[in-house]
This record gives C-alpha cells, structure tokens and sequence, in this order.
C-alpha cells in the first residue's frame, strides 16, 4: 500500500478509520466498539459516518436501535435514506412510516417515497392512496414508481386505490413507452387525468407518439393552451401543440408559432431553453440558413448555453457541406458571450482555417495583423475542450511558456469555497490506508456540494493512482477524482497535476505493445483513455470490452490472426495486445495516415472512406482536404467527439512525456 500522509488529520478521528480497517478484517465487534468509542471523540461529519457505519453492524435490535439514533439525531433525507432500507428489510414498517411522515413527494428521494408507500401498503394505511396520487402526479414517473405499481395492480390492496387507478395505468404506460395504450386511456376518458403539468407533458407524449392524427391532435391541444392560459401547465400545451405540427410535416410555420408562444409562458428558464433548442432545430429542418438567422435572432435570450451545445454539433457539418463559409465569421461574432466557450471557440478556428484555406475572404482588412490569428486566439479560450485548444496552439505556432500556460488553465471562472473538515475525513482514508473508501466518499462530498480543494484533490488522486499498481481500478478512480478536481479547480494545472489527467497507466504492457506494432505511445495512450479511462473490465452498451473497447467479432477475427486459442477481454495484456494490432491494421489499410484510422476505430472503415469520399465533392473535388476540417465534416457526431479527444490527448501526451512542442505533436498526427 502507498505511503501518504495528512498533516491535517485529526487525532481524535483516529478510532473511526482503525474501525475501518477492524471491519475490512472482519473484526466486526472491535469495530463496532471503535465506532462507539469514535461516536464521542471525533469531528462532526466523522460522528455522522460513524452511526451510519454502526446501521449495518450487529444483530436486528442493534442495527435498528443506531437506525433510531442517526434518525434522532439528523432527522435530514440521508439518514433516512440510511435507515430506511433496514426499517423495511427487517418489517419495521410502523417506524418507518413514523420517521417519513413529514416526506414532501415533490422533492424527496423516489427511494425514500416507494420506501414509505411499501410500509403503508404493508400496514394497509388508510392515507396510502392520496399520498401514491400525489407521488404519481407531481413528478416524473421513476424505476421505483413503477415497482409500487406492479405491487399495487399485484396485491389485494389494489381496491384501496381503484378511484385512481386510472392515472396510475396512464402513467406507467407513458413510461413504460406503450403509447397507444396510453393514448386509449385518455381518448376513452380525458376526464380523469388533471391537467397539471406532468400530466399534460404525458398527454403530449401520447398524442406524439401513440397516434397518427398529428393534426388533429394539434388543434387539440390549441384549445387545451387556451384552456389553460395563464397556469403552468399552459406551457406544455402550446409546446406539444407545436410538436404535434411539426410532426404532421406540412405545418412549420404554425409549429414555429407555438414554440415561440411556450416559450413566452415558460414557468422556468429551463422550459423556455428546451422550447427554444426545438425551434432551432425546427428552422433549420426547413432550411441550415433559417436556422442560422434563428441563431442569431435568439442567441442573447437562452440561459444555459451548454444546453445548444448539440445543435451547434449538427449545424456545423451543414454550413461546411452548403458551402456556407461566410456564415462562420458572422456566427462566431454573434455567439461569443452567449454561446458555450466550447462553440465559440470551433467557429473562430473553422472561419481561421477558412481564411487559411482560401475558401473565403477575410471579413475585415488587418493591416497590423492576420484575422485568421485573431480568430485562432479566440480558440484559444475553448472552456473544457482541450483540441481547439491544441490546433489553436499548432496554426499559432505557439511553443515553451505560452503553450503551457493555456494547457493547464482550466480555471474555473470563480473563487470556490473549500471544505476544510470534509479534506480532513477524506484525508483519513488515505492516511490510514483505505483507498478502496476514498472516491465513493468523494462523490457523496460532491452530491452534499461539500468541495475538496485542488491540493487536497489532486494528493488524493496521486495516492489511488499509487494504489492502482497493487489495484488496477484504483487507476480510473484516480483519474475521474482528478477530472473532477481539476474541473472545479480556481487555479491553473501543474504540469506534474495534468500529467494526473493523462496518466501513463499499464505503462509497461502498453509500452510492449506499442513497441511491438510501431504505434506511437502517445497516440496509444490517447486511445485507451478515450475508449475506457483506463478501466480493464468496463464494458459499453453496445458491447465493446475492456481497455481498448473491442467487439467481440472484431476479437474473434484478430485471435485468429494471432493464432490465439482463447483470450480475455478483460484481461489487460489480451485486450492491449489486440487493440494495438487493430490499430496497426486500420493505419496500414488507410494509407498511414492517423486521422482517418481513429475514425475507423470508431466508426468502421467503409464507412470512413465513404466520408472521404463525400467530403471531397463537397470541398470542389479537394483531392487532400485538410483532416481538421474533414473531421467536422463527419455526419456522425460521436466519430466528430472521439476524434477530437483523441487528437488533444495525443497531443498532450506527447507535450507532457516526449517533450514534444504541441504545434510538433499535433502535426504529427494531423494532415
């Protein structure tokens, strides 16, 4: 185990982490006369841990005695959240009930909700169907919403709510996505379902997704935002109004119309953003150049410009395939202070290139200076996306200090208060040598907004990277702990602390690897930490397995290339020894060239050169068009995403290990 200490730890705190380490050893009555004992000595937040701790130890009257003094002494959400679950498990359902009587269903825990509603079915409570009512109309239905209702429509207690079973069905169908059950539900009696608003919003769905009268069902709804003016539930009838229009394909402009007039009764900011991103991509269905003046038009009246992110992502690729190449200069000025930092910045580095590559005309005449410069400079500024950055850095030439300086400024815009207790309970972990407790403590700090400063952080994110040579998950929770410091953080990077960020994990097996089929370690490291973090048994929804994220028909191809009898996905040599020959085997077929390989490996080799192709005609026939800018051409915006992180992690990887300058890196790797 690595060595780390904490200055800052407290003495008194000393019997809990000991209590810990009792328990790892299965010691568990030493354990709990520690944490009793460390009940009296310790700081505040160590006393909370220590009767959470104390729940789960002993016998049933032991663990529900410390349940009735966590619950006793806090009375908040997480203790019941602690206790709640072995109040039910052990059918203590009186005392459940009891200590949630005070539950808002608005706002708590579904957790805590279908908790409470267990026990009082249990209990055959009288209160029990006006408190499933309110629970199922006042929120979005959850996981366990629906676990109560398959109990209800199950149990004999059925009858106590058959007056609201109605709505229960309707709800649980829209769900459950079985729209056109749903949609019968509220033909056959709209009357029982309350318009307010999480029940309106399920209406809309319904109509949108569980019947093809489109129009019909528009007009509707016309009526219905009428009905409802001057509530909240107003905004949801003119938002599925427009939706509904949109859908019906010739009413565009009616649609355009009922966005505009949702976003006008918007109860909330984000309501009125999610109006506004259906109107864009609403104008630009019909036209990129509506959808463009739309931009523009309401570009200074969304609130989280992170949100239009995506749109952004889809507009692009059509202003580079329309020839639109003017429209980038004028976007780039319109959208800067009000788009994301992260959008700004891809629109002044693509109008740079433009200028670069001559396919426009620089909007201004610079004598004292290259307009295209001006815009890479602005690239410079890119929030958290580190590749505008580089290729800013690389069209700048910009080397030593001044690379270094933008590398590692991932300052956050504003002073941040440190937790000075939660640094000290967090520490203990570390310094007593229970690592495995240090990034689930971590994210619980973060869910009760308690912030770990950037020194404590980034010790703590260097000792689990330690921790990872005996326990290789160590390694990713050091890496995600580091992400998340260095996103909060109110300073800028170290080198040594970025290097936290793009560490050389497996060193030595991807060290072999790369050695062995010729592929830089820089751009093989870029690739692992893009693909898994570093996290050997991660798997994707698609399938994809291990370090390197490969499909199990690719794997079978490559072993049987490599004359492999049987192998592990999970396992970290199998899996790096067939990622780095993939890697090698895209490169050799795309004529060695590495853009269009990382494009291949996300995406599929014909279906790369199908883009190369295309691209090309969309560029006047360009026969080497630029990678940067066939990169934002790809009509996939995942391939468009996994090439830029690649690009920017290779480029770091080579600035941070190789002592390579970035604009060298990045023109190591970029055509």
């Amino acid at each position: 185990m690595a060595a780390f200490i904490f200055s800052s730890c407290s003495q008194n705190n000393s019997y809990y982490y000991v209590a810990l380490r009792r328990q790892s050893e299965g010691n568990t009555a030493e354990a709990k006369r520690l944490l009793k004992k460390a009940e009296k000595t310790s700081s505040p937040y160590i006393v909370r841990l220590c009767m959470e701790e104390l729940t789960a130890l002993g016998n049933v009257r032991e663990r529900l005695e410390a349940c009735d003094a966590l619950i006793k002494k806090y009375g908040d959400e997480d203790a019941l959240l602690s206790a709640c679950p072995h109040y039910s498990s052990s059918g203590e359902y009186t005392r459940l009930i009891q200590s949630t009587n005070d539950l808002d269903y608005q706002t708590c825990s579904n957790q805590l909700a279908y908790l409470r509603l267990d026990a009082m079915l249990n209990k055959n409570d009288s209160r029990l169907s006006k408190e499933v009512y309110a629970w199922f109309t006042t929120r979005a239905v959850s996981s366990f919403h629906y676990k109560l209702y398959c109990q209800l429509v199950k149990d004999s207690a059925v009858a106590q709510v058959q007056e609201i079973l109605p709505v229960l069905d309707f709800r649980t169908d829209v769900y459950k996505r079985n729209y056109k059950a749903a949609f019968e539900t509220y033909r056959e009696s709209p009357d029982v379902l309350p318009l307010i608003p999480q029940i309106v919003s399920d209406i809309g769905k319904v109509c949108l997704y569980g019947s093809d009268s489109y129009y019909k069902n528009a007009l509707a709804f016309d009526s219905l935002a009428k009905k409802l003016s001057g509530k909240d539930s107003e905004f949801y009838a003119w938002f599925y109004s427009a939706r509904l229009y949109e859908k019906a394909g010739e009413y565009f402009s009616y649609a355009a119309n009922r966005y505009k007039s949702a976003m006008k009764c918007a109860p909330s900011d984000s309501q009125y953003d999610n109006a506004l991103w259906y109107l864009l991509n609403l104008e630009l269905k019909r036209s990129t150049s509506r959808g463009i003046a739309c931009v523009k038009q309401y570009c200074d009246s969304w609130h989280d410009a992170s949100y239009f992110d995506d749109f952004f992502d889809t507009l692009t690729p059509l202003m580079l395939s329309e020839a639109l190449w003017n429209e980038f200069h004028d976007l780039y000025k319109a959208l800067d202070g009000y788009a994301s930092n992260e959008v700004t910045a891809r629109f002044a580095y693509i109008y740079g290139r433009l200028i670069q590559e001559k396919l426009m005309i620089p909007v201004l005449t610079d004598t004292h200076g290259s307009e295209s410069d001006a815009a890479f400079t602005r690239a410079l500024c890119s929030g958290s996306e580190m590749y505008y950055r580089v290729m800013a850095l690389q069209k700048l030439g910009y080397g030593g200090d001044a690379a270094a300086e933008v590398v590692c400024n991932t300052a956050a815009s504003s002073e941040l208060e440190v937790d000075a207790e939660a640094e000290d309970v967090i520490a203990g972990y570390a310094a007593y040598g229970l690592p495995e407790r240090i990034y689930p403590l971590f994210l619980r700090l973060e869910r009760e907004n308690r912030l770990i400063g950037y020194d404590a952080g980034m010790k703590l994110a260097r000792f689990l990277k330690d921790c990872g040579d005996n326990k290789n998950e160590f390694y990713t929770q050091s890496l995600r702990l580091a992400v998340k410091v260095a996103a909060k953080s109110n300073k800028p990077l170290s080198r040594e602390d970025l290097a936290l960020l793009f560490p050389r994990d497996y060193s030595a097996l991807v060290s072999a690897k790369a050695a062995k089929y010729q592929i830089p370690e820089n751009i093989f490291y870029a690739i692992i930490r893009s693909e898994s973090f570093f996290e050997a048994t991660v798997g994707s929804s698609a399938g994809a397995q291990g370090l390197s994220q490969l499909m199990k028909p690719t794997a079978d191809d490559i072993a049987h290339r490599l004359k492999y009898n049987d192998y592990d996905l999970h396992d970290p040599d199998d899996n790096l020894e067939f990622g780095a020959w993939y890697i090698q085997h895209l490169y050799n077929r795309l004529e060695n060239e590495w853009i269009p390989t990382f494009f291949a490996y996300n995406a599929g080799i014909t279906v790369v050169r199908r883009w190369q192709k295309s691209a090309r005609i969309e560029f006047n026939n360009v026969k080497h068009l630029s990678d940067d800018l066939f990169l934002e051409t790809l009509p996939y915006s995942e391939t468009r995403q996994y090439g830029r992180k690649i690009v920017s992690a290779a480029a770091i990887y080579a600035w941070l290990y190789d002592d390579l300058e970035i604009p060298a890196a990045v023109s190591q790797i970029m055509r």
